[in-house]
Order: structure tokens, then C-alpha cells, then sequence
């Protein structure tokens, strides 16, 4: 496949599209960056670009409402060119980046420095959020009137508390994002609690990735996802509630369905494919932010994204350099929390299709449409329809891998799924009707577009 350069009308022959109503099998022109006719390639007019997709599946682009790309300030471990290019090869062609930057993207000032610091950098489109803090809720109203309607909560950002573990703060910060029609991002976490049972084990001299993995008690979580759930539903504050990880916490979600009409519920792919047995020799490489919990726990996970409680798979890819994951060898503490995530997680969901424990359309839904309606992007995003986006990926389910570090195009070159064999894989990714990934090349320059929210 030759590079692309500009956006071009393309026609997409020979394919099974994924439509809301079903596989149509026949093909698409897009003119402009957008689909402008679906039909069977006899009906379809010309174009400058032409891709067979051979009899393969094609699906909208993956929206990814959860990753940390690092730029400013880390780019060590990531950068925006990586970080996208390594989205592109996994499917996902819309990216919602996070705030713990350097410096924190935690103003209206710092988000316009961040918006022309990655600007033509990006193999995909992209949206920002902002992380609130408490001594700035003013910064909520000046973010929104630049465009960003999203708003990042966390207990603390750079080691620095960010006051949002006062309930009467968080509360009224929430207020705040309803009065700008925004959406809140929630951790399902009682960080007091977490905090508290650090410190003890700490004290104790316990270091293994076990012990973090015990660091962060279930009860903090599942009360965490309640309290906040709660709040969000007083206030009518549009919210989604990120790394649901337990048994517990899908209890709750369950229980609390009639207060969830505009809550939307995350589950991570490292949550769904990794417990403690199987990372118990990973040592720091199987650390995680909300670490990684037992098979009941997995199995639950399961259930509740079969059954829509849980309706969003998002990755949290978050990059380490290797040098920084070996500190923990010897003590847990000392490395960095977080995996990469976004090349691995299509594969490793196509492979779960196979294994039967899910279905194509239910992953769909989670990666694709669902994130976009989440974000306000729905049907520009998240869907093959005339006028949306031409974010397509084909996919091949046949297609045997492995997973491999030395393959990937994000700059941490380790993952925790080395040598794991999938069936299932995307071929070419295309953004907006260019051709950004094929056969394990990109394929175009960087031609994303940052997307006001």
C-alpha cells in the first residue's frame, strides 16, 4: 500500500461492514473524510483510492476514552507520535488523552500549551480532558469555553492532593461540570482507605506485587463507585465511572442501575485478561494503578460487560520505560503504576470472540459506539453510516499472533502479554478515508485532528 498524504475519496470494495442493523455485505466511498455512500460495488461512483478488503470485516474505529500518551513532560515513556501511532495499530482511531502531564493539565492555559505542543503529531484524532482541582473549580468554566468539556478526578496528581477527596469539594466541583453540560471521569476509589492500607503494609515490610495487589481493598472500591454514583445522580452531572475491577463493585453497579441513566460504567482489558495467578511472576511488569485481582473477580468482569452493566472497554495504556519497572524487582514501591495496553487489547478482545466468552457485537459496542455516545461524538464516531467519520478498521479473524514488545510501536518495549497467542487481528486501520495502518506499517504522516468536546 503506497502512504497517503492528504485526505482523498477512497472506495472500499469487498467487505462485511459492521452496521447497527447488521453486516452489509458490499462496500463504501467516502468523499471528504466522510462516508458518502454504502452499497454494492456496482452502484458505487469512483474514487482516487481503492482497497479491497477481501471478504473481511470492517468496523468503525476504536475510541479509546482512557490514555496517558505523557506528553509534555514524560516523553521518555511516551510521546504523541508513539503513543498514536501505536493506537493506530491497534484499531483505535479516536483517543481521549489524560492530564497527569508535566506540568498537570490542569487549566485552560495549560491545555491550549498541550493542544499546539502535540498539534501535527498525531496518527489519530484526539480530545483532552482536564484534571480538577480544588483550589481552581474556576478553571472548569474556562475550559469549557475553549472547547473542553471534560473533566478528570483524581485524589492526587504528581504527589500533589488535588482536594477532590473532600466529599463537600467533590460535590461542589460537580456541580461545576453539570452548570458547562460537562462530563465527569470518576475513580471507583476511597483513597483514604487505599492510602491507609498502604502505609500498613509499608510498615509491615511487605513489598511484593502481591502485597500491592492487597494494597487496594475491595470495599474501597465498591464504596468509592457507590458514593460517587450517588453524587453524580443528585446533581444529573453526565459521568463515567473508570476501572471497575471487582466482584463488588458490579454488585453495586447492578444495585444502583435506576440511579445510573447517565453513568456509564469502564472495564480494562488487563482487568479482564490478567489476574494474580497468572501475573505472579511479573513482578513490577503486572503492577497496576487499580492493581489486578483474582479470577472471581475476572469471571464477574465478564458477566457484567456481557450484560451491559459494565458498557465501556477503555484501555488505560500507560506507559513505563523498563528501567523504571526493574526498581520494583527487589520492592514493589519503587516502580511506576501502569501497563501498555492500547496495541494489545483488540487482539487480545478478537481472541476472547473466539474463546467464546463474548461477542463481536457486544465488543464493538464497548470499544467503539458506546465511548463515542460517552463522549458527545456519536455518529460522527462510533458507527459506519453516511456523513460519519470514515474510521474503519478491517479486520482479519482468522489471523494467528503472537504478542510481541519488539513488534509494538509504543516506546515501552515490554508488555505483560509477551508470547500470548491470539486469533484476531486488525489489518489496516484508516482515519477519516486514509489508510494510517496496514500489515504492520503506518502507513500515512500524522494527520489527527484534535476534537473539541
Amino acid at each position: 500500500m503506497k502512504p497517503v498524504t492528504c485526505v482523498m475519496s477512497l472506495k472500499l470494495v469487498n467487505a462485511k461492514l459492521w452496521l447497527e442493523t447488521g453486516v452489509y455485505e458490499g462496500g463504501l466511498v467516502t468523499e471528504n473524510g466522510a462516508v458518502s455512500k454504502i452499497g454494492k460495488e456496482s452502484r458505487l461512483p469512483p474514487a482516487e483510492n481503492i482497497i479491497d478488503a477481501g471478504g473481511k470485516l470492517v468496523v468503525p474505529g476504536l475510541v479509546d476514552l482512557h490514555v496517558h500518551f505523557r506528553e509534555p513532560g514524560y516523553t521518555q515513556k511516551e510521546d504523541f507520535a508513539s503513543g498514536t501511532s501505536a493506537a493506530a495499530a491497534g484499531g483505535v482511531t479516536t483517543v481521549l488523552d489524560e492530564p497527569n502531564n508535566k506540568p498537570v493539565t490542569g487549566s485552560a492555559e495549560a491545555l491550549r500549551v498541550k493542544q499546539e505542543l502535540v498539534k501535527d503529531h498525531s496518527y489519530v484524532d484526539y480530545l483532552f480532558n482536564m484534571a480538577v482541582y480544588a483550589d481552581r473549580l474556576s478553571e472548569i468554566r474556562s475550559a469549557a469555553n475553549i472547547g473542553v468539556n471534560v473533566f478528570a478526578f483524581f485524589d492526587e496528581l504528581g504527589d500533589k492532593p488535588t482536594g477532590m477527596k473532600d466529599t463537600g469539594v467533590l460535590y461542589d466541583a460537580l456541580i461545576r461540570v453539570e452548570a458547562v453540560d460537562g462530563l465527569a471521569l470518576l475513580n471507583c476509589r476511597e483513597s483514604d482507605q487505599v492510602i491507609h492500607t498502604i502505609k500498613q503494609l509499608k510498615d509491615a515490610g511487605k513489598n511484593t506485587l502481591q502485597d500491592y495487589n492487597n494494597s487496594f481493598p475491595h470495599v474501597a472500591e465498591s464504596v468509592g463507585a457507590a458514593k460517587r454514583i450517588l453524587l453524580a445522580h443528585s446533581l444529573g452531572v453526565r459521568t463515567h465511572m473508570r476501572e471497575v475491577s471487582t466482584a463488588e463493585t458490579v454488585d453495586v453497579l447492578r444495585s444502583l442501575k435506576p440511579y445510573m441513566t447517565d453513568i456509564t460504567a469502564e472495564v480494562r482489558p488487563d482487568h479482564l485478561f490478567l489476574n494474580q495467578e497468572n501475573t505472579e511472576k511479573l513482578g513490577p511488569y503486572g503492577q497496576q494503578w487499580t492493581p489486578i485481582r483474582t479470577r472471581k473477580d475476572q469471571t464477574a468482569l465478564w458477566e457484567a460487560l456481557n450484560e451491559g452493566t459494565v458498557n465501556i472497554i477503555a484501555s488505560d495504556h500507560a506507559t513505563h520505560m523498563v528501567e523504571e519497572k526493574r526498581h520494583g524487582l527487589g520492592n514493589i514501591w519503587n516502580s511506576p503504576p501502569g501497563l501498555p495496553a492500547i496495541e494489545s487489547m483488540l487482539p487480545l478482545l478478537l481472541n476472547a470472540v473466539h474463546e467464546e466468552k463474548t461477542t463481536l457485537d457486544r465488543i464493538i459496542q464497548a470499544t467503539s459506539v458506546n465511548p463515542a455516545k460517552r463522549l458527545g461524538l456519536y455518529p460522527r464516531k462510533g458507527c459506519i453510516d453516511i456523513g460519519s467519520d470514515a474510521d474503519l478498521v478491517i479486520l482479519d479473524l482468522e489471523a494467528e499472533k503472537k504478542i510481541t514488545a519488539d513488534e509494538m510501536y509504543a516506546k515501552s518495549k515490554w508488555t505483560p502479554y509477551e508470547d500470548w497467542k491470539t486469533i484476531g487481528a486488525p489489518v489496516t486501520t484508516i482515519l477519516r478515508g486514509v489508510p494510517v495502518y496496514h500489515e504492520g506499517e503506518i502507513v500515512s504522516k500524522p494527520l489527527g485532528q484534535y476534537i473539541s468536546s
